[in-house]
């Protein structure tokens, strides 16, 4: 009997032994999980994830990029840019709540034991002149970096010059306000451009687009230094295609249609 106590007593004490080796080993739940966006937006990588980083999207989308996961569960915390709004998760994470919990068991590994985790952030442009669909109105005052604020204040969308524009085409002109609110003063041509736009995609800028002796009077001065709180109003005219009238806009920025800091301006 006292053998048989002693061999339960060993017994035990080897599955207590198995079972703390095994407790010390958690099962591995490695992950690769895939992060994009629609929008402009970041997402933070938070608990769970191997990097602790902030991944940012400041185009119209981004594609996915995988970042690695380690632990059973990844938290990613969504923030939408200036003007943005969240609109939705998409993929494992759902619903329109800020923060996502990703449940990495739940998710088949793969041959090499790497679950793949695909994950998309959606943003929506909330305020006016983001996008060329949602524009400055006519009359508005908008900042445009810098230190310059713009108003269209007015259009001419057949501005009648000599000689008479190509047939097709057609000259079309915007009394524009320019004011400068940063230090000292600042020279316009230095940091604004006037790129015009239509439903035929073809970007006009006054220089490679002009009218004659650049338009109506006053025509905008671009080239001498105005000074801090100080303003100036005057034309900007491009030559068009005349069935882009309708569907113009201004946009002032880099050039980039959908890079953050190009301003956009209705003309109609």
């Amino acid at each position: 009997m006292r053998r048989l106590a002693v061999a339960v007593l060993v017994a035990t004490l080897a599955f207590l032994a198995v079972a703390a080796v095994a407790s010390s080993h958690p099962r591995a739940y490695n992950g690769e999980v895939w992060v994009g966006f629609k929008g402009w937006g970041s997402v933070k990588l938070g608990k769970g994830m191997l990097a602790h980083r902030t991944v940012r999207c400041t185009r119209q989308s981004c594609p996915a990029v995988n970042y690695l996961s380690r632990g059973r569960r990844a938290i990613l915390t969504e923030k939408p840019y200036g003007g943005w709004k969240f609109s939705r998760w998409h993929g494992a994470c759902k619903g329109t709540r800020p923060r996502c919990t990703i449940d990495v068991a739940k998710v088949r590994p793969n041959v090499y034991g790497v679950r793949d985790i695909h994950v998309s952030a959606t943003f929506i442009p909330v305020a006016r002149g983001i996008t060329h669909d949602n524009p400055i109105l006519l009359g508005t005052n908008a900042s445009v970096g810098e230190g310059w604020r713009v108003r269209v204040n007015s259009v001419l969308p057949n501005a009648q010059l000599f000689p008479a524009a190509p047939a097709g085409a057609d000259y079309f002109a915007a009394n524009v306000t320019i004011g400068y609110f940063g230090g000292a003063s600042s020279t316009p041509e230095n940091y604004l451009t006037w790129r015009a736009i239509g439903s035929h995609h073809t970007p006009y800028d006054p220089g490679s687009y002009p009218c004659p002796n650049q338009g109506p009077e006053p025509t905008l001065d671009m080239y001498d230094p105005v000074l801090s709180g100080q303003s100036r109003s005057g034309y900007v005219c491009w030559q068009i295609a005349a069935n882009d009238a309708s569907s113009l806009e201004l946009y002032i920025g880099s050039g980039t249609l959908n890079y953050p800091g190009t301003t956009w301006f209705a003309l109609h």
